[in-house]
């Protein structure tokens, strides 16, 4: 893979961020969205500088190769094949960073849609729970009015029936009095 197409893939993946960040909901950690806009930025950084130690084509080289490898066992300087080596290796650190952005982004977007999922399914139980809770308190407060309302008759008897009951007594007592 060249250097231009990992180049591509980082602003891709920063045009990416951008509209994740923009479509986020407010459940959506922006600090998550800012590590990996960090990460990019790294990698951008690292990429640029390692094009900046690159040393520029020169075309004579071709005509010297021979001397080049001569130079390198001597002194050693870099010859085409070292460098070729040591890029291949940064870029392919660079392509393994890039796809683990690219998972992290994909579980985030899996996590986010499944937390969608659950929060819409525990709000429509809280909501079920809610009128049962409403209607079981209405029933219940009914059924004590009930109570409360027996109660006061079985007070309101029980007080007519002692009434009636001491009057009764007087009554038996009034009359023994007389008889006697």
């Amino acid at each position: 893979m060249s250097m231009w197409s990992h180049e591509e893939a980082i602003v891709t993946i920063k045009v990416d961020l951008l509209t994740a960040e923009k479509q986020r909901k407010e459940f959506t950690f922006i600090s998550e969205l800012r590590a990996i806009q960090t990460l990019l930025t790294v990698l951008g950084s690292k990429l640029h500088s390692f094009k900046q130690m690159l040393p520029k084509l020169d075309p004579r080289r071709g005509l010297v190769n021979f001397g080049g490898s001569i130079l390198k066992a001597l002194f050693g300087t870099a010859v085409f094949a070292t460098l070729h080596t040591c890029m291949t290796f940064f870029f392919n650190e660079l392509q393994s960073s890039q796809q683990n952005i690219v998972n992290s982004l994909n579980n985030q977007v899996t996590y986010i849609k499944k937390l969608d999922e659950m929060t819409n399914v525990n709000v429509d139980a809280i909501a079920n729970l809610s009128g049962i809770l409403g209607d079981n308190i209405i029933r219940s407060h009914d059924k004590f009015q009930e109570i409360v309302i027996d109660i006061l008759w079985m007070n309101l008897t029980i007080y007519g029936q002692r009434v009636l009951h001491t009057t009764i007594r007087e009554q038996e007592f009034s009359i023994l009095r007389l008889i006697q």
